[in-house]
């Protein structure tokens, strides 16, 4: 997708949703320096094909944690979804199950874990979750995971406080006002709220963020929990050893899409780092700035074992609903697997193999 089809798709949004939700999608911390970054780095590789070699049939299957996908794309988790489809997480996980790719449903999402579960088909789902004040909440998230056929957490450490978004600022925008999302008709979130007085916005900011967090919680983390946890928004190699230390599965290189520190190294300029950092087993994924096929191919020569990718997804779900949010994610796997064809690589390892510049 490029960025004239990314437009296209974000005026049809715009149409479908109001500028209020449209930004809250679209923009990102402080000046947006980062959020530029993200796509722009990913913009500056190129690939140096070699000619005449024996024709390439990819093959797109990659084992990645908790399953197998079609082709190395997942959706990322984007909370408060019914902002833009009445179907929310439900409709972006059907569409990602219906071409069997991965999706990861947000802590805050519009739809309850166990309902996406049950009406999203058997696509491989993860449960992203933040570590949270309350350790009950926190269980009730992981056990909410583990009863439903979630098969990895995805634990997001980049939210010690959140990011200045501007545009929600001059839009007087109030998500959780607009779409509360399901956490708070949780019976765990009940119980938190009769020991804690106010309304439900005041106890979700009495657990939420947590800026105490540190690696020993990752660790309880992982040691509460019979699945694979991942460690999302790791940008420095030295915490990708920490995660590991700590019993992650593997790490998510990602800066929160550009939407916590307003001038961060971009994911793509620090996945090179986080990979050589671990070995080789190691699984890393990345997000934050990925378009199209093209830049999944980049991400993946750098060494990511998948991507995933988030704006692209919920525009076309604003513009075109669970139709667009395939059409999108299907395009995606489509560039490519075109991409693969042309630089020769058969599968998406073997396009670490791939010459690639950047400048």
């Amino acid at each position: 997708m490029d960025s004239g089809e990314f437009q296209k798709l974000a005026d049809a949004a715009r149409k479908a949703v109001g500028a209020g939700p449209l930004d809250y999608c679209l923009g990102g911390a402080g000046d947006e320096s980062t959020l530029r970054r993200n796509t722009g780095m990913l913009d500056r590789y190129a690939f140096v094909p070699r000619m005449l070699g024996a024709p390439v049939t990819p093959d797109l299957t990659v084992r990645v944690t908790g399953g197998t996908l079609s082709a190395p794309v997942l959706v990322s988790p984007m909370g408060l979804q019914s902002l833009y489809h009445p179907g929310g997480e439900v409709e972006t996980a059907r569409a990602a199950a219906s071409l069997g790719l991965g999706h990861c449903l947000s802590t805050f999402s519009s739809m309850d874990a166990a309902d996406v579960a049950a009406q999203a088909g058997d696509g491989l789902r993860w449960r992203q979750i933040y570590i949270l004040r309350d350790h009950g909440l926190t269980h009730a998230l992981v056990q909410e995971a583990e009863d439903h056929g979630y098969t990895a957490l995805v634990c997001t450490v980049d939210v010690p406080t959140v990011g200045r978004r501007n545009r929600d600022r001059a839009n007087g925008f109030d998500r959780f006002a607009l779409a509360p999302p399901a956490i708070v008709k949780s019976p765990a979130f009940r119980k938190l709220s009769a020991e804690v007085p106010g309304s439900p916005q005041e106890v979700l900011d009495s657990v939420f963020p947590h800026p105490e967090c540190t690696w020993d919680d990752v660790a309880r983390l992982v040691s509460s929990t019979r699945l694979p946890v991942l460690v999302k928004g790791v940008l420095h190699p030295q915490d990708a050893r920490l995660a590991v230390a700590a019993g992650a599965s593997g790490v998510i290189v990602s800066n929160h899409g550009g939407r916590q520190l307003g001038r961060s190294i971009s994911s793509i300029e620090a996945l090179p780092g986080v990979r050589a950092e671990l070995d080789d087993d190691i699984p890393v994924y990345v997000d934050s700035g990925i378009r199209g096929g093209e830049h999944a191919a980049v991400a993946l020569a750098l060494g990511a074992r998948a991507v995933l990718v988030g704006r692209p997804v919920l525009l076309a779900l604003a513009a075109e609903g669970h139709d667009g949010a395939v059409r999108v994610l299907r395009e995606i796997v489509d560039e490519l697997r075109l991409t693969m064809r042309l630089v020769g690589a058969t599968t998406p390892d073997r396009l670490r193999q791939a010459a690639l510049v950047s400048g």
